[in-house]
């Protein structure tokens, strides 16, 4: 039988589709552990919500690759995931880069603005929303390693947890509608 998928298509829907997957995990599991109880303050709920932030922006990196060589035949898969892993770690960690690269999703999350914010006792992330509201997003390794971190951290603010919620739950229907239109834009691409 003839394989009728282009190499993108391929890594687009294996690959990313795992790789997507994963966020959706990270993201349902900080909203297992945080549920109902918004007056507790737990790092594992940071963590988790931190690696969803920072993993479902990459998807989208994902897919832009995968659209750049929708028409090429002769790139292999592994060539495809080989520069989508360099294009991820140009970022590293960085959500304020991260998310400054697309835009749309900012516009998207009703974010303004977002910086790394570190002073010696806390190393986070800012979201300014479009309301001038701030939220604070963890840095990962902050969460992870507190005082002994690369930039020190000894304080986790917990009274925008449902903020962060609202804003991962949108972040989430963003990637759905973008993996919607890479799936649309690959199908165009079919080897017949």
């Amino acid at each position: 039988m003839k394989n009728n998928y282009t190499n993108s298509y391929l890594v687009f829907a294996a690959d990313l589709g795992f790789f997507e997957s994963t966020a959706r995990k990270y993201k349902k599991d900080a909203l297992l552990v945080k549920g109902e109880n918004f007056s507790g303050c737990t790092p594992s709920f940071h963590l988790l919500s931190s690696l969803a932030f920072e993993l479902f922006p990459k998807v989208l990196i994902g897919y832009a690759v995968c659209i750049k060589y929708k028409d090429d035949n002769l790139i292999t898969e592994k060539e495809i995931r080989d520069e989508i892993t360099i294009e991820i770690k140009k970022s590293n960690h960085n959500l304020a880069n991260l998310y400054k690269a697309f835009p749309d999703l900012m516009i998207y999350l009703n974010v303004s603005d977002i910086y790394e914010f570190k002073n010696g006792y806390v190393w986070d992330y800012r979201l300014k929303l479009n309301n001038n509201k701030e939220i604070l997003l963890k840095n990962i390794e902050a969460v992870r390693y507190g005082s002994f971190a690369k930039n020190r951290d000894i304080a986790t603010f917990c009274m925008d947890d449902e903020i962060i919620i609202e804003l991962l739950e949108r972040l989430e229907r963003f990637i759905e509608i973008k993996n919607k239109e890479t799936n649309e834009e690959l199908k165009k691409t079919f080897i017949c």
